[in-house]
């Protein structure tokens, strides 16, 4: 994390302490100002990764002569990019951070604009690769980003609330091509929505560049003693970690980590599911009879349902630190949606799955992403254990790209029972994970006594990562 600048003086004096009330006060602003920016991005940079789904149905496939199969190697381009980048992470750990995130931006916004220009198969898998790679500099490492902010216990709500910005998005942009889908201009549908959504992402980028705060004392929306509040406080909930450096021992510590093993199983398993939704939902609800304008606007109601659910579930989760318990559940529930639909032939029925799937999927994939962050010690091993969590959790995507062929429709039995499947692969395996962390803790506290917050982190803890012996992992 780069170094906060030294505001500890300054016109409220020195800010050696400060009270309930101004401490709330300056969480709330960073709250308000911080999390909308950050899920902002999050929400078009998911709209530009998954507008492929709305303009394949929209003619794009039908006008181009795509197959199944040339559909699957379009999404599966984009996310062997976003694998294979994903060790930019740790940029977030040594650069200017508003520089960066500006020009990986500017960079996917760019690139899902030009799409409506593109007139071959070869072009737009070269444009959704570019996509991947931009995004890949961006999206993973939010969760690295806001731990510079945040305690393990205020973690969930705000990247619940970050993540959640994936099924606004999509909400959003199936609404949105419900009505482009509908307008009658000079160019084609599927090109105007390409053109459409991905113009907001090139506003946010600028924003970011002057908006983005590089570290808790460099927040322009704070004034210099709540600037000083967040940078102290982020010392005391993470522990002293602010050098502009990577930690190599803490990096390479995470390798052979076996947390990192489990949580990747998790979140790929999660994922297959998942990364699936926004590609391949408006072609299922088409195939169950809706036309592909009605199947535009109702793929957006599983979404919002997700988002409030997904948003109550990280408050619980913090309020009573845990995480696996829920991860377990909503996966269960996300499995429970998946099987209805590979068994019921029912339009209502099938339809009603589909929320039990968005509203078990997404809080499980937001929580596995906290649970990752909550048991790296350092900043350091927190970039790479996100890295592995996420080289391998996004293979996940590449497999649910190509469990929906078009030979399988309407009811794609096969892809719902593996998305089945591998979400109750995800419950077991958080399961095993949830028991191997309370042995460990159980085991530190005989051998070095109690500690009363199991969320709170010892001040030297860069050094030595969760490996210190007061360090306690959040179940």
């Amino acid at each position: 994390m780069p170094a906060a600048e030294d505001s500890s003086k300054t016109e409220a004096g020195p800010c050696d302490s400060w009270t309930p009330e101004e401490e709330k006060k300056a969480l709330r602003k960073l709250d308000w100002c911080l999390i909308p920016l950050v899920g902002s991005l999050y929400m078009v940079s998911y709209i530009d990764r998954g507008n492929i789904g709305n303009a394949y149905t929209a003619g794009m496939g039908k006008e181009w002569g795509i197959n199944s199969d040339d559909y699957s190697w379009i999404v599966t381009a984009y996310y062997l990019a976003y694998i294979a980048f994903h060790w930019l992470i740790l940029a977030w750990k040594v650069v200017s951070l508003p520089t960066w995130t500006c020009a990986m931006a500017m960079g996917w916004g760019i690139a899902s604009i030009l799409q409506a220009c593109t007139s071959s198969l070869a072009g737009i898998v070269v444009l959704r690769v570019l996509i991947g790679v931009f995004e890949a500099g961006f999206v993973p490492a939010v969760a690295l980003y806001l731990t510079f902010f945040y305690h393990r216990k205020e973690m969930g709500l705000r990247y619940g609330l970050f993540i959640s910005a994936s099924p606004l998005a999509n909400c959003f942009a199936s609404a949105l091509a419900y009505g482009i889908v509908q307008a009658k201009t000079s160019i084609k549908n599927w090109q105007l929505l390409f053109i459409i959504e991905g113009i907001p992402t090139l506003f946010l980028a600028g924003v970011a560049y002057f908006y983005l705060p590089a570290s808790p004392g460099q927040c322009r929306f704070l004034t210099a003693r709540q600037n000083e509040i967040i940078s102290r406080r982020a010392v005391k909930g993470r522990g002293q970690d602010t050098e502009r450096k990577l930690d190599f021992k803490q990096v390479f510590s995470a390798f052979y980590d076996y947390k990192n093993y489990l949580q990747a199983a998790i979140i790929f398993c999660l994922n297959t599911a998942f990364g699936s939704l926004p590609a391949y939902l408006p072609t299922i609800l088409a195939d169950m009879g809706y036309t592909s304008i009605n199947a535009q606007g109702l793929s957006a109601c599983p979404y919002i349902a997700a988002w409030f659910v997904c948003v109550g579930t990280s408050m619980l989760s913090d309020r009573v630190a845990q995480r696996g318990v829920f991860v377990v559940f909503f996966s269960l529930v996300g499995a429970a949606g998946y099987t209805m639909m590979s068994q019921l032939t029912g339009t209502a029925v099938r339809y009603a799955s589909t929320f039990l799937v968005c509203a078990g999927v997404f809080p499980a994939v937001a929580l596995t992403f906290t649970w990752t962050t909550d048991n790296q010690g350092s900043s350091s091993k927190r970039g790479a254990g996100l890295a592995i969590f996420g080289m391998i959790g996004q293979c996940g995507p590449i497999l649910g790209a190509r469990i929906f062929p078009k030979s399988d429709g309407p009811y794609y039995h096969t892809g719902m029972l593996v998305c089945a499947g591998v979400l109750f692969g995800a419950a077991l395996v958080a399961t095993v994970l949830s028991v191997c962390l309370r042995l460990q803790n159980r085991h530190r506290d005989r051998v070095y006594g109690k500690v009363e917050d199991v969320t709170s982190v010892p001040e030297d803890v860069a050094d030595k990562g969760d490996s210190h012996p007061m360090y306690r992992y959040v179940v």
